[in-house]
């Protein structure tokens, strides 16, 4: 049978992985795009993301011809298999995400697409929204006989180049057999290799997304507060972290004690499904609990510093160590880091930053992003250590001991080796331990 001619559209960080990945099984990929620049950057093999083996990947993909870049959806016209991967962010009014990218994107191609074509909703959406779709297209374009499928992604930033290689499960959904067949033929490397393919319709696959996500922050938010507890009556988080992860039916990941969840995902997903349990009368309340519980998760860890820079933040000087909301990407939205960079400005703080991808345009005279931890830690009363970055987990902070104002650290991502030898002269504070004070 011959292969789809597949478009993708919308090549932020979910579309420009797909699109690669798909590339890279030899598949021949148009990649449409309304932003010009972004669009220049990926004909010269720059991508507008950082993912560690992206730029590797987008480059050989080129030079093989089998991806190209436009911003004209009419260059997309013969293709067969339209991937939809537009933002879908939250609305500041409903808390629910907008559609209006998906809802544009869609009415582009419907205009250009051949008779029988597939659309395939890449972006995360509310549960119901590719059944309001079709109907809006067989309304619209009923010649046409145009088939939206949902085929929710469950990359995660850092290693989503190696997530769309190895995925755990692929997802299609779908009113009708055949296009959901179509779309599960452009995943056949997959299925050779004996990964589980559900097939289903779009409302079960919008909601395995957000369930998913629900549930993934639902264990981070459970570990963060035994991690309180912890602190309180003693004990060992990571300990017991991975006591309770040894349990098969629980599993280790997303047990590691930190400021909460943050990135492009976790935060939308989770106020987008208590918006959705609320307006169908189905109150999600577990999740609720947990987006309240996360929220909050900044406030605590500000007043801990606050204690031990003696109470009140106004014109010290904090270094922030790590911006990204975790380590192996560029992608600040969300981040707890910036959160704390922003209340830490609000209290009057001295705020300097060090990130070694991550960039944070903040326009406030007390803010300035530096290009070395030694420049960040300069004059600093606290240290931050706000994402898991390894060259933070392995820095001899007896480097910067005679830098700073004082030696005190609050560690947020608990990846400080407190066995090193510069540690007895510092003042240490983890997420889900004491303080532990210097010993000279």
């Amino acid at each position: 049978m011959q292969a789809e001619t597949i478009c993708v559209v919308g090549v932020g960080y979910v579309g420009l992985i797909q699109a690669v990945g798909l590339a890279s099984f030899g598949l021949k990929v148009k990649c449409v795009d309304l932003d010009a620049c972004k669009i220049e950057m990926l004909k010269k093999g720059v991508p507008p993301i950082f993912e560690e083996g992206l730029d590797e990947a987008l480059k050989e993909t080129i030079a093989r011809g089998l991806i190209t870049f436009t911003t004209d959806i009419a260059a997309a016209a013969d293709a067969d298999l339209f991937f939809v991967a537009v933002g879908t962010p939250t609305s500041e009014r409903t808390g629910n995400a907008r559609l209006d990218y998906l809802d544009a994107a869609v009415s582009d191609i419907a205009a250009v697409a051949p008779q029988d074509a597939v659309i395939v909703v890449k972006s995360t959406v509310p549960i119901g929204t590719c059944a309001g779709l079709q109907a809006r297209l067989d309304r619209d374009h009923p010649a046409k006989r145009l088939q939206i499928v949902s085929n929710p992604e469950f990359l995660r930033e850092g290693t989503a180049l190696k997530d769309f290689f190895n995925p755990e499960r692929i997802v299609i959904g779908g009113a009708g057999e055949s296009a959901r067949e179509r779309v599960r033929r452009s995943y056949a490397a997959f299925e050779e290799r004996g990964v589980p393919m559900i097939l289903t319709d779009t409302s079960t696959s919008e909601t395995i997304k957000y369930a998913a996500n629900a549930f993934l922050a639902t264990k981070v938010t459970f570990i963060n507060e035994i991690s309180d507890l912890v602190e309180t009556v003693g004990g060992d988080i990571d300990q017991v972290a991975r006591g309770i992860g040894l349990d098969s039916r629980i599993g280790p990941q997303f047990l590691k004690a930190g400021p909460g969840y943050g990135g492009s995902c976790f935060p939308k997903d989770t106020l987008a499904l208590a918006t959705i349990g609320r307006r169908h009368g189905v109150q999600q309340q577990i999740v609720e609990t947990v987006i309240r519980i996360n929220d909050s998760r900044r406030f605590h860890i500000l007043k801990r510093i606050e204690s031990a820079v003696g109470d009140k933040l106004a014109g010290k000087r904090i270094a922030v160590l790590g911006l990204a909301f975790k380590a192996n990407t560029d992608d600040v939205r969300d981040s707890p880091a910036v959160d704390l960079v922003h209340a830490l400005l609000e209290e009057g703080a001295d705020v300097r930053s060090f990130d070694p991808v991550a960039r944070l345009a903040v326009d406030h005279r007390s803010y300035r992003q530096c290009d070395s931890i030694a420049a960040a830690c300069e004059g600093a009363s606290a240290v931050l250590v706000a994402t898991e970055w390894a060259e933070f987990k392995s820095f001899d902070f007896a480097a910067v001991e005679a830098l700073v104002a004082r030696r005190y650290i609050f560690d947020m991502r608990r990846i400080v080796d407190v066995t090193a030898d510069w540690v007895p002269r510092w003042d240490i504070e983890r997420i889900g331990s004491p303080l532990m004070r210097a010993s000279l």
